[in-house]
């Protein structure tokens, strides 16, 4: 069995909690969260013990005998949780955006990169079907990206109005829109297509006069190969969509979603459109994946490389934005 706790019991942890909880091969051991309500949560929905309920992950580490952790608390505390759950000897399973520059990435991924304890980025789209099978059409290197379009909008209206809510607060949240929820469509662009982003122009309508919280962001995104690409992001439209499109010689594969739905896949060529059949029903969640790897000692879906190379990609833009220049990505 693989002992397992949770540190950050909010939202996103609750879900990771459930299919924790499915999982034949892993236990919930304890959890940690600063509100006193996730806590009661994690004691009568999870079935944790209350003396297995802490605010400090220092203490449940002092006090339980853990194989791993997860953690999908705020970005702003991912590094240091990351650094201290490594100590432990911990395998990790960390919520994205998993770090909040391309300093901490590549720190984190010193740590990893001769140990044989797993660091699986919370990058979902990576077990998403329709994403794999955009994956599979260029992984094997037959065909080429030639051309590539993305967009994501959502409705953070009333995190704005308010300026309440830790995603408005860089020192929580980190950045902006691009950041946290936009980084799901550069991070699948880079990853489904094998490119390496090589510079990047950005325009972005900032929250915060510091411009650290950007509300939406305009990406033109050149790769070492010539292809280029556009990536839209904006939290002030009033309905969530995702969509990228990714073209080739033969045609292209669009990816579509909707209210955070299932995805649709459209492949596309000179004569016709139609939809791929996609098996979500036995898609693999983040839980199963992240056992998987723990047991058979290899990598999981969504690597810490895949966070250094969008991590990178993310810096260049929110530099660009602010100087009004074209940025390199510093991927050396």
């Amino acid at each position: 069995m693989i002992r397992t706790a949770i540190v950050g019991l909010g939202g996103f942890g609750q879900l990771l909690g459930r299919q924790l909880l499915e999982h034949p091969n892993a236990t919930l051991e304890g959890v940690v969260d600063v509100t006193e309500d996730n806590l009661e949560t994690a004691v009568e929905e999870f079935g944790v013990e209350e003396d297995a309920c802490y605010t400090d992950e220092t203490a449940l580490y002092d006090n339980h005998d853990l194989d791993a952790v997860i953690i999908a608390t705020p970005p702003a505390f991912h590094h240091g949780q990351i650094r201290e759950a490594f100590d432990r000897g911990l395998h990790v399973l960390c919520e994205k955006p998993v770090v909040v520059d391309l300093e901490e990435a590549r720190d984190i991924a010193g740590l990893f990169e001769d140990s044989s304890q797993v660091l699986m980025a919370g990058y979902q789209r990576h077990l998403d079907p329709a994403f794999i099978q955009c994956y599979e059409r260029w992984s094997d290197g037959d065909a080429e990206p030639t051309f590539i379009t993305g967009e994501l909008t959502q409705d953070w209206s009333e995190h704005f109005e308010s300026g309440t809510n830790w995603r408005t607060d860089p020192d929580v949240g980190g950045r902006g829109h691009l950041f946290s929820v936009g980084t799901h469509v550069l991070e699948s662009i880079v990853w489904m297509t094998g490119l390496t982003p090589d510079s990047v122009g950005a325009e972005m309508t900032f929250y915060d006069d510091a411009e650290e919280i950007d509300q939406e962001s305009v990406l033109s995104i050149r790769f070492d190969n010539g292809t280029l690409a556009s990536m839209s992001d904006t939290a002030t439209a009033p309905a969530a969509r995702e969509r990228i499109r990714i073209w080739d010689d033969d045609g292209a594969l669009e990816v579509d979603r909707r209210d955070w739905g299932r995805a649709t896949l459209t492949a596309i060529d000179a004569d016709d459109e139609s939809a791929r059949e996609l098996d979500h029903e036995n898609a693999t969640g983040k839980v199963e994946a992240f056992v998987e790897a723990i047991e058979t000692g290899t990598e999981p879906p969504a690597t810490v490389d895949d966070v250094v190379r969008v991590t990178a990609l993310l810096d260049a833009a929110y530099e660009s934005a602010r100087t009004g220049e074209r940025v390199s990505v510093d991927l050396e």
